[in-house]
């Protein structure tokens, strides 16, 4: 006898079960009720259900595909001690994964899970890296399913860079600067240095670029990560971006969908609204990806967690029982009715975060997922935080209970089978197209790395742009400095690697336009924060100076630059941080304050955010900003700054500054 629900057509029921038929039938769906949810973390629980830790490994072909559709970040991980939990609860959890642990591998293996994402924590050395995705991809490959996981990680270049021993760069804005001057040819070529580089560690997919069109100043998240406040400039310099990054075999990720430039809410902490009307939206927001799809065919795009009443004003009941407009990442008029149907994108759609406020604030973790597979998403990005070996049986019934979830949305016909069947295609076709895992030891891989990951080539690169971006913001007719005459230089600076840096891109530009025996006439004092001279010695350093040079490192807080939610812990001490920054912006207020006293020309050479540079500019003489905010050392353990180079050549008449800047600043 077919025990089969009349109300479900059986190419549905085929499909969903096992070779028993045995799931969402009656007796089934007794079982799955009975699959604990108590311990999953967040809200991600149903209070009628109870563990079963003998079906919590054994998953169903349909359960499997679910979890294709998922990708976890592994940036923690602590394992048990003497089968004892070696922390009270997973959000103790600070051991840092930087070799894959036994744990993790079979949770791979067991749960299908189609991708992970890499942070900061995963990714020190090179030969470390390579190792972990080499382990991660064996993992994989030993699954049910057998597929490949994209391993990705957010290296947009700038601001959000998670490998620090990558070729690093001076950002999206730094490359719109250049635009006037340079056009596409930074954005082509920074994005294929990044681009090969990732392909070399085992790293297929980069979360990048940002197309965001920054029009708001305010904006905390995006701001530097902007190409600017033009979207045909954005545009344009995205599409060669993605252009750039896919053809060295590297998936690209626009992003934030479909636009987070006009915002001033950072979706890490709360949601984001964006009252544009849809001309706006049309000319400004959308432009970009519009662009990018016809011209560049991304493979990725990730949606933003931002309400767009223009774009869909309908409204969803929070978890609290609060009404609120649903955001993109949950808007079928936005991924499935706008950017899959009229704007024709046929790649990979991919949430951001799902662990970020703009959802755990008003979503369930098991909505979350649900919702936005229904809306049209194909990967769920960090549905669930797995740190500890009970996390991973959690997140097994997690798998359990959103496939549960997502089959009575279609049992409902609020989904379609044969939608999620796409998605499951579409992930399996862009990983057959962009991820190579061949015969390759980790050591024949270790010694193609060394070779790509920051050599000359990339460097040279590197300082290319940095002397193509900096920007004149102010000149009192100062610069450029006439070097006959200077014979004391004084530097204000944040911290000793800076002093180094800058001393080093002084000496190199003096030594190229004056002889040997003159350079050695010209001295250097500096002040470094957290120095203990008295008032009445920085008054004489200052006095006895021919010109100051001070730097000033800005950026706006937000979580994207440590990485995700997991820093909004005390245990990061960024209030500390915060403080150090306030103290030395005292500090350097104090000194341009003093020196303009004291008739001192002065300098200052700004890097990161141009929006909040005015406290300082209005003190000093000239004020380069230089996007490139990296100090890095060298083979031979010289401190470089590509931005301090770049700056010091325009102050002494080396290099004209050609950047422009590409976004609107207050007055």
């Amino acid at each position: 006898m077919d025990n089969r629900p009349s109300h479900l057509p059986s190419t549905f029921l085929d499909k969903l079960s096992s070779n028993k038929r045995t799931y969402l039938v009656p007796s089934a769906l007794i079982m799955i009720v009975s699959i604990a949810l108590s311990a999953c973390q967040s809200q991600a629980t149903e209070k009628n259900m109870t563990h079963n830790s003998t079906s919590t490994n054994t998953f169903t072909p349909f359960e499997r595909k679910v979890a294709q559709r998922m990708s976890l970040d592994i940036r923690y991980f602590c394992s048990d001690i003497d089968g004892k939990a070696s922390v009270p609860t997973s959000k103790h959890c600070r051991q840092v994964v930087t070799e894959l642990p036994k744990e993790l591998a079979q949770m791979i293996k067991t749960s299908n899970v189609g991708g992970i994402v890499l942070f900061a924590e995963n990714v020190q050395e090179i030969a470390q890296v390579v190792k972990l995705t080499h382990d991660i991809q064996a993992a994989a490959l030993k699954s049910e399913q057998g597929n490949p996981l994209i391993i990705s990680i957010d290296q947009e270049g700038g601001r959000v860079a998670r490998f620090a021993k990558m070729t690093g760069f001076a950002g999206n804005m730094g490359i719109g600067a250049s635009y006037p001057e340079h056009g596409t040819h930074f954005a082509t070529q920074v994005n294929a240095v990044i681009a090969k580089e990732l392909k070399a560690l085992g790293i297929n997919n980069n979360y990048a670029p940002v197309v965001d069109v920054n029009t708001n100043v305010d904006n905390p998240v995006i701001n530097t990560r902007s190409f600017g406040e033009s979207a045909v400039q954005v545009a344009e310099l995205g599409a060669s971006a993605v252009t750039a990054i896919q053809a060295q075999g590297v998936m690209a990720t626009l992003k934030h969908f479909p636009g987070h430039g006009d915002t001033h809410v950072d979706s890490h902490l709360g949601l984001p609204r964006v009252d544009h009307d849809r001309a706006t939206i049309d000319k400004v927001d959308l432009a970009p990806f519009a662009w990018a799809i016809d011209h560049a065919k991304p493979a990725m795009i990730m949606t933003a967690h931002i309400q767009f009443p223009a774009l869909d004003n309908s409204l969803f009941i929070s978890k609290s029982g609060d009404k609120l407009i649903r955001p993109a990442t949950m808007s079928r008029k936005i991924l499935t009715n706008l950017l899959r149907e009229e704007m024709e994108f046929d790649g990979i759609i991919a949430t951001d975060a799902l662990d970020m406020a703009g959802v755990t604030h008003f979503f369930t973790d098991i909505e979350a997922v649900v919702e936005t597979f229904v809306a049209g998403a194909d990967l769920a990005v960090m549905p669930f935080k797995v740190r500890t070996p009970n996390d991973i049986d959690n997140f097994y019934n997690f798998i359990k209970a959103v496939a549960k979830a997502l089959a009575i949305r279609i049992e409902h016909t609020e989904y379609q089978l044969t939608e999620f069947e796409q998605s499951i295609a579409r992930l399996n076709r862009y990983k057959k197209k962009y991820i190579e895992v061949g015969n390759e030891s980790v050591a024949q891989q270790l010694l193609s790395a060394n070779a790509v990951i920051a050599n000359e080539k990339h460097i040279i690169t590197e300082q290319a742009l940095a002397n193509a971006a900096v920007t004149l913001l102010k000149n009192n007719q100062l610069l450029p400095l006439t070097v006959t005459g200077i014979k004391r230089i004084h530097f204000v600076v944040a911290n000793q690697q800076e002093l180094v840096a800058l001393t080093y891109a002084t000496n190199k530009v003096l030594a190229q336009i004056l002889p040997a025996s003159e350079v050695e006439k010209i001295s250097i004092s500096h002040f470094i924060a957290g120095n203990t001279e008295s008032d009445k010695q920085m008054k004489s350093l200052l006095s006895e100076a021919d010109v100051v040079i001070a730097t000033v490192d800005i950026k706006t807080a937000s979580l994207v630059d440590l990485g995700g939610m997991d820093d909004l812990t005390p245990s990061y001490g960024s209030a500390a941080q915060q403080q150090k920054k306030l103290t030395y912006a005292t500090l350097l207020k104090q000194q341009l304050t003093l020196a303009g006293k004291l008739g001192k020309p002065s300098i200052l050479i700004a890097k990161g955010s141009p929006f909040l540079i005015n406290e300082y500019s209005e003190l000093a003489d000239a004020v380069l900003l230089n996007f490139d905010d990296r100090i890095y050392e060298s083979k031979n353990q010289q401190s470089i700054s590509p931005g301090f180079n770049a700056s010091m050549a325009v102050v002494f008449n080396e290099r004209k500054a050609l950047g422009k800047l590409p976004v609107t600043l207050k007055r």
